[in-house]
């Protein structure tokens, strides 16, 4: 319970649900500034090629631009060789470039066939990828906390409304997960874009929160749409209507968290809530929460 003044005045949308499930791994990350080591002579793993699926669809996009559908051939030949670069700049071992370039194709067709739809009934008038937002979320002058994020992809419709859309090379959350403020990235996301909070898109509702599921295997690729997810579990009007309550609700929520952690004394615990997790586990041996743990199931002291 460090005092107040010497709290993050920062916070991103991500370590917005670390510091709701488990207070303690904000604290030991942000402000012991403490890292997991890589283990020696580890194998790239998920994150790597997470990094290599976003690197891929920031330069497919970037070369795509936002000017008329170029057609599926030119598409594809702009997503192969924004995977070849983000192959190169990968620089794993060519093991793994083999195993790791087909999956790349795949998720390409993939890619083309759902931008293919998106451009050609004039729907999409813009896109930005990789666009960074920063909002005042609490507090005034040097005592506000800032809410940033870096947003996959926010698209500008036709309508003048936004779709927000994110990558995953795992499992995307589920509507009751979204709608519990247990992942509150997109709707927090949505609540910056209504805001203003990212430079060259004007202040407007979204309208539609995608998840694209990018794994490249048998299924490489699949739409979730977030929207309609949480329209159904809280029998909401429609997508729209859904989005704009749970973005409310999501900046509402954050204001709160930040109001008692990062601008009040109260004290980082280790996974206060056990039903809601991170995605990771890395600080449970420095918060000792196998010992007290099991003291409260009775099995030690």
């Amino acid at each position: 319970a460090p005092p107040p003044a010497l709290r993050p005045r920062e916070i991103s949308v991500t370590e917005v649900a670390t510091l709701l499930a488990d207070p303690y791994a904000f604290y030991a990350r942000r402000m012991l500034a403490l890292r997991p080591l890589d283990p020696i002579d580890a194998e790239a793993g998920a994150a790597d090629y997470g990094n290599l699926v976003h690197a891929t669809m920031a330069g497919f996009l970037r070369a795509l631009g936002d000017g008329r559908w170029p057609g599926k051939d030119a598409a594809a030949a702009l997503f192969e060789s924004a995977a070849e670069a983000a192959l190169a700049e990968a620089g794993a071992r060519p093991g793994l470039i083999a195993f790791w370039r087909p999956r790349l194709a795949r998720i390409g067709g993939f890619v083309v066939a759902e931008e293919a739809k998106a451009r050609r009934d004039g729907r999409l008038r813009r896109t930005a990828t990789e666009i960074a937002g920063r909002l005042v979320l609490a507090g005034q002058g040097e005592e506000a906390v800032v809410l940033r994020a870096r947003a996959d992809r926010i698209d500008l419709l036709a309508d003048g409304t936004l779709g927000i859309l994110d990558y995953k090379t795992g499992t995307p959350p589920t509507g009751p997960k979204i709608a519990a403020g247990d992942a509150p990235q997109l709707p927090l996301e949505a609540a910056m874009a209504a805001r203003g909070a990212f430079p060259g898109l004007a202040a407007a509702a979204t309208t539609t929160l995608l998840y694209w599921k990018l794994s490249g295997g048998a299924e490489p690729g699949e739409v979730i749409d977030a929207g309609n997810l949480l329209a159904r579990h809280r029998k909401a009007a429609g997508a729209a209507a859904a989005i704009e309550d749970e973005a409310e609700a999501a900046f509402q929520a954050a204001r709160r968290l930040v109001g008692d952690y990062l601008l009040g004394a109260k004290p980082f615990r280790a996974w206060p809530h056990p039903s809601r997790t991170t995605a990771g586990n890395d600080y449970d041996h420095l918060s000792r929460r196998a010992e007290w743990a099991g003291a409260e199931d009775g099995d030690g002291a």
